[in-house]
């Protein structure tokens, strides 16, 4: 269970780094446009929580340090909302592939609005659209694994937290 976890680990950490820019080029539309501030949190809650629980895991379980309990609260709290985004995630993707004209209809209704030529056929567009659905997918489960395992680990290695670590 530990080797999957670190393997997921480190993928979840890799696509943190992109989520990151994300983040930070989205916080300032945001700013201007309240709407769009929820998912950025949501999304900056998810980037906390891949490298929280990366630092547990090199940390509490690789060193077998003591850390503070409340970076176990932290962990939790931005796992359960790194689950809803998983389980968002895996939900749309899912929908998408299984019905994948509405994916079609929803590209003609943009393009019909824009009245602009995509710079590309719609078939291309398409096939583009249909492996990063198929991605978050992946992103999805692997986090929505990930965050199950968390919970697991980190009942068993409750006595990893204390409120004084220095001790």
């Amino acid at each position: 269970m530990i080797t999957i976890y670190r393997v997921i680990s480190y993928f979840l950490l890799f696509v943190s780094f992109f989520l990151i820019l994300g983040v930070l080029g989205f916080l300032l539309i945001a700013l201007s446009n309240p709407a769009l501030l929820l998912s950025v949190f949501v999304a900056a809650a998810v980037v906390l929580y891949s490298f929280s629980s990366f630092k547990f895991l090199r940390k509490g379980i690789d060193r077998q340090q003591v850390m503070k309990k409340r970076t176990k609260d932290f962990i939790k709290v931005n796992a359960y909302v790194a689950l809803f985004f998983a389980t968002m995630n895996v939900t749309q993707s899912i929908a998408i592939i299984m019905e994948p004209n509405l994916l079609k209809d929803a590209i003609n209704q943009v393009s019909a609005i824009q009245k602009q030529d995509m710079g590309m056929s719609e078939e291309r567009f398409l096939s583009i659209i249909n492996q990063l659905v198929w991605g978050i997918l992946i992103y999805g489960v692997a986090l929505l694994a990930h965050v199950l395992i968390s919970f697991k680990l980190l009942k068993l290695y409750s006595d990893k937290f204390t409120e004084n670590p220095d001790v």
